[in-house]
């Protein structure tokens, strides 16, 4: 092999995250000598990150004839916990089939929102995980006789 076609010197350095990497000549591609990755993938892996967000727990009180919140706000798109609790001594649920139907349930979890209802037993609590769907005002009450006319009603605003 001649001078012209051996490769050309490499210069070891340091990364902004003190993995070392190897400084290749210009034209040649960098790698991380840590993760073995280079700047692109490492770019496309952050922002993948970035997108791939924690749910966000928002906790809704079953209670004597309310919901507490009365209102629920949501962002579109983002994933969320719907936490529901049943702080009474009788039993309730959470009626929202519009909402239910245009939202995405995690698999886990869709046997709890068959016909758009999720039945909470008293001192119990339901998790339901999805992601929030379109924006729009959804309705929300219990269907327990007579728990609406006393006041258990709502609603589930996505913005």
């Amino acid at each position: 092999m001649n001078a012209a076609s051996a490769p050309p010197a490499r210069k070891r350095g340091t990364g902004h995250l003190g993995h070392s990497f190897v400084k290749q000549p210009r034209g040649w591609p960098i790698v991380d000598a840590m993760t073995g990755i280079g700047p692109a993938f490492a770019i496309l892996l952050a922002a993948s990150s970035a997108t791939a967000q924690a749910p966000t727990v928002v906790e809704v009180h079953l209670s004597n004839f309310k919901f507490t919140p009365r209102t629920i706000v949501l962002d579109h798109g983002r994933p969320y916990v719907m936490r529901l609790v049943n702080v009474a001594g009788g039993g309730h649920d959470f009626t929202a089939p519009a909402f239910f139907a245009a939202s995405t349930i995690a698999a886990r979890d869709r046997a709890l929102t068959m016909e758009g209802e999720v039945e909470v037993s008293p001192g119990q609590a339901r998790e339901i995980h999805l992601t929030a769907p379109r924006a729009g005002s959804y309705k929300l009450k219990c269907s327990h006789s007579f728990h609406k006319m006393l006041g258990m009603s709502g609603q589930i605003v996505v913005r």
